[in-house]
């Protein structure tokens, strides 16, 4: 005899709200199913702005040293290093160039990052370039200029490029661009602080030439910056002394949840061949040869640029520094809103086009006010758009070993854009030349942004006309031949 079992029957809204709850299941789109995050979005709050306090503070004023330490050299000369040395013009250039070299050879030290705990491998490196920085203060000669600067060139290699690698290791991709440019907008801080300071330095009654006091004094806050990596910085966001138990826990998944589970793992070579074939990571390459060569050089020139506009070298110093300042705000809120609506080509190619005109009419224009105000649109057209670049190549690989080999190249051809803008401003008064090589390259990168924009839209509708639209959060597991995950989707 054989037992039917009736079946169970539902009301009309009880059958929906369970369809509801089965089709809400996250999917990874591989045949597994994933139960959704182990956290309530109060806890991620609370978790990310315990990182944010203890991590983003830390983290801007070795920035900021960073860039005082390599930035500083272009307020020294034009309070009298080159002609106290007995520097010529070429050999000033051959400065700047050798230093953009050896930073652009040693940029695979970031990769040591998964071997050395970072809050020593950063303390350590921040510890000896502040040393080597100190040390120009009281070099006499060309050759220890030269020495100093390869040696401060090979230790930061290691250090503010690693911070983009670091801050994937920390922070969910869909909270990166805001706090990236945080990071990095604060070098504007650097930049005006740089202008300011030397401005007092300059004036100073000392017995320390005003060149030599520029480089010490500027220095020393490279020294706190040391003593508080050591201190704040997690080595893994499961690793944080200042979070419990369940909110290290927390911190991990965040990542796992938005990027790979291979996040504590070591390198892969499919990864490496994967990143290395992916024409996105040559696209957004060129992007940043174009933007570095506008970014570097102007940290570098603009305090000449603005002298060679009519003002004395002590105003030139000050006046340099308000355009960073508005653009540090101004890289802040468009970081945010970009995290916000998930849009990052859109917002650097205006940015990028912004910068560019900016460049023009520093070049040509008449009047030396509307040369001035020009040099706000430039530093915020450039600064805007820089972080966003950094946050663009980080953000759009699924595994560490993808990224890793990404950020390599997309930081090497980078500083290939710094040594070539370190080389095209020699034409004083106007710098036609350097000016306008700038803008054509802010403006090819514009091109290639909205290009790529619409590349990588193509790509994410075909991965979900052959997988289906994945849930949000899923968490995406590295596959063994490097080829991207069906539930990865790329950030546009």
């Amino acid at each position: 005899m054989t037992t039917e079992i009736a079946p169970i029957e539902m009301e009309p809204k009880a059958a929906i709200d369970h369809l509801d709850i089965v089709e809400k299941t996250p999917s990874n789109l591989d045949g597994t199913t994933d139960n959704g995050p182990s956290y309530t979005s109060e806890e991620s709050k609370k978790v990310r702005r315990k990182m944010d306090f203890y991590i983003l503070p830390v983290l801007c004023l070795m920035n900021i040293c960073a860039f005082l330490d390599k930035a500083n050299i272009g307020n020294a000369n034009t309070a009298g290093m080159s002609k106290d040395l007995g520097i010529t013009k070429s050999q000033y250039n051959f400065l700047l160039t050798i230093f953009y070299v050896v930073y652009t050879v040693c940029q695979p030290e970031m990769l040591l990052l998964k071997f050395i705990p970072p809050k020593l491998f950063l303390t350590a490196i921040v510890t000896l370039w502040g040393l080597t920085s100190t040390l120009q203060g009281v070099t006499s000669s060309y050759g220890g200029m030269i020495a100093c600067r390869v040696v401060i060139a090979a230790l930061e290699a290691g250090g503010g490029p690693a911070i983009a690698f670091y801050f994937t290791m920390l922070y969910p991709r869909e909270e990166f661009g805001l706090r990236w440019a945080i990071f990095q907008a604060s070098s504007c801080i650097a930049n005006a602080f740089a202008g300011a300071a030397a401005y007092g330095l300059v004036q100073a009654k000392t017995s320390i030439t005003p060149w030599k006091l520029v480089f010490i004094v500027e220095s020393t806050p490279t020294f706190l910056s040391a003593a508080l990596i050591f201190l704040f910085l997690p080595s893994a966001p499961d690793r944080c002394a200042w979070l419990n138990t369940r909110e290290n826990e927390i911190a991990r998944e965040r990542v796992e949840r938005s990027q790979s589970k291979e996040s504590h793992g070591g390198y892969s070579i499919a990864g490496f061949k994967a990143a290395l074939s992916e024409p996105w990571t040559w696209i957004i390459a060129i992007i940043h040869y174009c933007g570095g060569m506008a970014f570097n050089s102007l940290s570098v020139f603009l305090t000449a640029i603005i002298r060679d506009m009519g003002y004395t070298s002590i105003n030139a110093q000050g006046y340099s520094a308000p355009p960073y300042i508005v653009a540090y705000i101004i890289a802040i809120t468009v970081a945010f809103y970009s995290d916000r609506l998930s849009i990052r080509g859109w917002f650097i190619g205006v940015a990028n086009l912004v910068g560019g005109v900016g460049y023009l009419v520093i070049a040509y224009a008449g009047p030396r006010g509307v040369r001035y105000f020009a040099a706000y649109i430039t530093v915020i057209g450039v600064y805007v758009g820089q972080p966003l670049m950094f946050s663009w190549c980080a953000t759009n690989a699924d595994t560490t070993s993808k990224r890793a080999a990404s950020l390599v190249l997309f930081l090497i051809t980078g500083q290939l854009g710094s040594i070539t803008g370190s080389n095209i401003y020699n034409d004083a008064p106007r710098y036609h030349k350097g000016n306008s090589i700038c803008a054509g390259g802010l403006f090819l990168s514009c091109i290639l942004c909205f290009g790529g924009t619409f590349y990588l839209k193509y790509r994410n509708k075909k991965k979900d006309e052959k997988f289906g639209v994945p849930e949000p959060g899923v968490i995406v597991e590295p596959t063994s031949d490097g080829s991207d995950h069906p539930a990865w989707r790329f950030v546009y």
